[in-house]
Formats: C-alpha cells, sequence, structure tokens
C-alpha cells in the first residue's frame, strides 16, 4: 500500500502524486493543519474557501473508489502540522511508501525534503507537472 499525501494546493485528479495509483488498496492523506494556516497571515475566508475546497476534493476522491483518510483543523487529535500528521498517518496504515508532489511553498519543501532521513519508510517527491517549465 502506498499513502499519497495531497497538500491544499494540489486538488486536481492528475497531480503527479496520484499517477499509477490504485483506489482499491493506496490511501490518500489530505489534512488542514494549524502550521499551514497561521504560519502566513491569511484572510479567515481565503482559509475557510481553501477547506472547503480540500473537503469537496476529498468527497471527489472518495467517489471514485479513493481511501482518503482526511483531518480537519478542528480534530481534537490533529498534530498541527503535516510532519506530524504524515507520521501519525504511518503509524494507522503502515504503508510500504509514501508520494507527495512537490510543494510549491519553500517552507513546506524543506520539510518535506527532511521526511526521507525523518523517516524509515521510503518517501518519493515527485515533480509538479502543473508548470510549463521546469526548475531547471
Amino acid at each position: 500500500m502506498t499513502l499519497r499525501f495531497i497538500l491544499g494546493d494540489q486538488l486536481s485528479h492528475g497531480i503527479s502524486s496520484l499517477a499509477g495509483s490504485n483506489p482499491k488498496t493506496d490511501v490518500v492523506l489530505m489534512c488542514e493543519v494549524r502550521s499551514e494556516a497561521t504560519r502566513v497571515r491569511h484572510h479567515k475566508k481565503k482559509i475557510a474557501f481553501i477547506f472547503s475546497a480540500m473537503r469537496h476534493f476529498a468527497e471527489e476522491l472518495r467517489s471514485k473508489g479513493y481511501h482518503v483518510d482526511y483531518i480537519r483543523y478542528d480534530d481534537p487529535n490533529n498534530a498541527g502540522s503535516f510532519t506530524n500528521e504524515l507520521e501519525r498517518a504511518m503509524e494507522r496504515h503502515q504503508p510500504e511508501a509514501v508520494v507527495v508532489t512537490e510543494p510549491s511553498e519553500y517552507a513546506v519543501l524543506e520539510a518535506v525534503n527532511n521526511w526521507k532521513s525523518q523517516f524509515s519508510t521510503p518517501i518519493e517527491v515527485r515533480a509538479d507537472d502543473r508548470f510549463l517549465c521546469t526548475h531547471a
């Protein structure tokens, strides 16, 4: 089983982290976390809009047969960060691998790059192919 981590700005059925996925066996992880909602000042309506879009996308994935592990902001067990939520999800699901599309924000990218040394489970960071050109 592969755990496929979808971030709040990656709500696309064509996102690289879903490429080659198997809805019958893979789990999609999505989470609303305090560290992202408060790291930079945002209008409350923007945060509500993002969370709403994430929840709707999670439902779309469920309707396509995916098992979606969705952590809401108000979940009393919410660990507050992507890293902490990934750790909790890996304990719940025991994945053979984690796949995530490269984050567009540098702070999140740094955290994701640290996962490779932080966790024993293989972490695959895929290119975000929604842009016209690569980093190079």
